[in-house]
């Protein structure tokens, strides 16, 4: 997806420079006004055309740059539309950070991403003018070719093959392209398609025959990806991104909580004996147990007196036993050992969009606690919502998908007496809190810990609040 510019031949600057102009000038003639495309496309540097990638990639030195073949798009991309959605594609291989899943991506692993994109940009683009540029380049009657674009006849009337490819082909392109007024479809997982593609190779015994990937998938792009800039650009463009790749659900609902199912995994014990330590650290040793009972003062009993006590109730008693009726007990105040109330970590948890590769691993995390009342729950993204324990079990979260910050402190604020010391688990993308917020916490001598997932040890954001700050080790 990314490449590093090579020292063949090229044309001469003027002829590059009046491409990229004309490629530019396609592109904002596409382009939804006011989107979030629109946005995340501004943020670029600029536009090179280049041979040296096959289709486009992405350039990160100084500046990111987005790098295109011109003879693809002469090729390819007619519409300009077409040309739309190939800018697209390699972007959104950026934000959905793809080349930090596995430590060499693989043919197939590439198979599978393209697959997911090329699903959610038709399922958010399908009107007339943006279809035929996926079933073009590859064909609909070859495996995995199939997986990389839309059935013939989607979405009106998709024509699902039957006899293409390994059992469970047809299931995960009713998934990918789901038929018109499918209810909340939801896309296949990575993992799925990695193993359909090795059933197929398996079954058929030869090599798997290459479809045609968009973007650069020939050289290692983690140098690239590792520049500060285009982390914190993707990473702020991500968290305005109101749809998620795993459902694609109408966007605009970023102001409406909306269920999402997870599947929750097991993080590695590493990580769990790391969690364990900051909760230790954070909130003490006896971390949702009963502390060593305590002598306090309680009412009771302190001894006689001449005070008459109506709720004296061994008075009678003494009269009809023809005791003296003059001495009455007396209440006060008494010491007694008594046990302390259970110390709970109070966790707000980032359930936005680009919280969902490693939500499935926090989930299975933080179940443990909840269930043996050491911890209570809360999940954010642009609002606050408690979690329950049977929400974290069966991955069932509620999210606008966006994220702000201000809605935590703001909670955090709102119930001030209930909390001293608090845990953020995020990656770190939230926005900055708001300066008054800031002042309020920091006058309440509130304890915020910053955790985040060793995919994405982003700090900035939270630097201002943050009591100490927590990175996990890789979560898978």
């Amino acid at each position: 997806m990314v490449t590093k510019m090579t020292k063949e031949k090229r044309p001469p600057l003027y002829k590059r420079l009046d491409e990229a102009s004309k490629i530019m000038s396609r592109l904002m003639a596409s382009m939804p006004a006011a989107t979030f495309e629109m946005e995340t496309f501004s943020r670029l540097a600029g536009i090179v055309t280049t041979k040296d990638v096959p289709t486009a990639a992405m350039e990160c030195k100084h500046r990111p740059r987005l790098l295109i073949n011109p003879a693809f798009v002469e090729k390819n991309c007619k519409r300009d539309e077409h040309l739309f959605l190939l800018v697209m594609h390699e972007l959104w291989h950026v934000m959905l950070a793809h080349t930090s899943l596995y430590p060499r991506v693989t043919q197939a692993q590439n198979i599978a991403f393209d697959a997911i994109i090329n699903a959610g940009l038709m399922r958010k683009f399908s009107r007339p003018e943006y279809m035929g540029f996926f079933d073009a380049i590859n064909p609909p009657d070859q495996f995995p070719h199939l997986l990389l674009r839309p059935p013939v006849g989607w979405p009106d009337k998709p024509q699902y093959p039957t006899d293409m490819g390994p059992t469970g082909t047809n299931r995960i392109l009713r998934q990918l392209y789901p038929p018109k007024g499918a209810r909340r479809p939801t896309m296949p997982f990575y993992d799925e398609i990695l193993d359909l593609i090795k059933k197929d190779q398996k079954e058929r015994g030869v090599p798997m025959l290459v479809p045609v990937l968009l973007g650069d998938h020939e050289s290692d792009s983690r140098d690239a990806y590792s520049s500060a800039y285009l982390k914190d650009a993707m990473g702020r463009i991500v968290k305005k991104w109101t749809m998620d790749v795993s459902d694609f659900s109408p966007p605009g609902q970023a102001n409406n909580m909306n269920p999402w199912q997870l599947h929750p995994n097991s993080a590695t014990q590493e990580v769990r004996r790391a969690f364990s330590r900051l909760l230790r650290r954070a909130l003490g040793k006896e971390l949702g147990d009963y502390r060593r009972k305590e002598r306090l003062p309680i009412p009771g009993i302190t001894g006689m007196g001449v005070l008459p006590n109506p709720r004296d109730r061994l008075n009678p008693a003494r009269k009809l036993l023809g005791m003296p009726g003059t001495l009455w007990s007396q209440r006060g105040e008494v010491k007694a050992r008594v046990p302390e109330r259970r110390v709970k970590a109070h966790v707000y948890l980032d359930v936005s969009g680009s919280m969902s590769n490693v939500l499935p691993y926090l989930l299975n995390l933080l179940a443990p606690y909840v269930a043996q009342g050491k911890a209570k729950i809360y999940q954010f993204s642009t609002l606050v919502d408690e979690l329950s324990l049977e929400g974290l079990k069966k991955g069932l979260v509620n999210s606008t998908r966006g994220t702000q910050i201000f809605c935590v402190t703001q909670h955090m604020l709102e119930h001030k007496d209930n909390l001293k010391q608090v845990i953020i688990l995020t990656d770190g993308y939230t926005g900055r809190p708001r300066f008054d917020h800031v002042r309020q916490l920091q006058e309440r001598n509130m304890k915020i810990h910053v955790v985040l997932p060793g995919e994405s040890p982003y700090d900035r954001d939270l630097a201002s609040i943050a009591t100490s700050v927590t990175v996990l080790p890789r979560l898978r």
